[in-house]
Formats: structure tokens, sequence, C-alpha cells
């Protein structure tokens, strides 16, 4: 018998993120070009998440593979991005994707070796600023539907973060 979904499930590590990340924004796309806006906000909003956590664990060192967990490594980068004096406020804490770029964006200042250039470091936090407007993970609550300016807002700023992901 074959195993089920959840099971087959590996866990998080900046790997999976990514390889996650291309398949939910595929499947926004999808469910955008049916109907589904809303759905495809929320997928889009996960995808961005993973990309950012996977672009700033990796630049912090964590190994592709080395699994990735709440306490180890999701709440020191929280606490790290609050000392640094990014707003990050506790509900929802580990699905804010404006806070996660700039996390990124701060880690990557530290060093002009490592620094965005000014333009790139302005669109990131635009797509990380657009996309906390449009996306909570909340969403999933609510029977709200995206108006189709929104849906667009949301596609252009996480396609962005998919075009990026490998230079973020």
């Amino acid at each position: 018998m074959p195993r089920r979904l959840l099971e087959r499930c590996q866990p998080d590590s900046i790997r999976e993120f990514r390889a996650a990340a291309r398949i939910r924004y595929h499947d926004g796309l999808t469910l955008a070009m049916q109907g589904h806006r809303t759905a495809a906000i929320y997928l889009w909003g996960y995808a961005a998440e993973m990309i950012l956590k996977a672009a700033y664990f990796s630049f912090t060192g964590v190994k592709e593979l080395a699994p990735l967990t709440v306490p180890g490594h999701i709440i020191p980068a929280i606490n790290i991005g609050r000392s640094l004096g990014i707003p990050w406020p506790r509900a929802g804490q580990g699905h804010n994707v404006d806070a996660w770029a700039q996390l990124l964006i701060a880690t990557h200042a530290r060093s002009t070796q490592t620094a965005y250039s000014q333009p790139f470091e302005k669109q990131l936090a635009r797509c990380g600023q657009r996309i906390y407007q449009l996306w909570r993970e909340v969403l999933r609550y609510h029977k709200n539907v995206a108006y189709d300016y929104e849906v667009r807002q949301m596609c252009e700023a996480v396609e962005w973060l998919v075009i990026h992901a490998a230079v973020l």
C-alpha cells in the first residue's frame, strides 16, 4: 500500500522550501486562471514565505538539507530581526513575509560585499510589503474573494521573488 500524503513529507529544509515554493507558485497560477483568485493568493503567500526563508537560512550558512525547526531556526531568526529593529508582531510571526524580506535585506547589508544594490533592495522591500498587504495565513478562515487587481499585484510580487530566488 502506498504511503499517505503526510507520511511522504520531508522535514522542512532549504531544499524542501525551494521545491515547494516553485510548486505552490505554479499551483497558484493554475488557480488564478480558473478564477479561484483568493486560493491563488493564498498559495502564492506561502510560496513567497518559503522563498524568503530559504534565502535567509541559506545566506546564514544553514546546510541545504538540514532540518529547519521553529525553536531552532524560525524563532531565533525572528528574534534577530526584532533586535535589528524590524517590526515583527507576534500574531502570525513565522509567516510575516514583509518582516522576512526586511530581515534578508538587513542581513545582507551587514557587509558591503553582500549588500544588495539599492534598486534590488527597494524591489525586494516593495515585494515584501505588497505581499503582506494582500496575504496572511488566516485567509483560509474567511470567505472574501480577491479582486482581479489584487491577484495581479500578488502575482507580480511573487513572480519577482521566483525569478530572483537564486540571487536572494
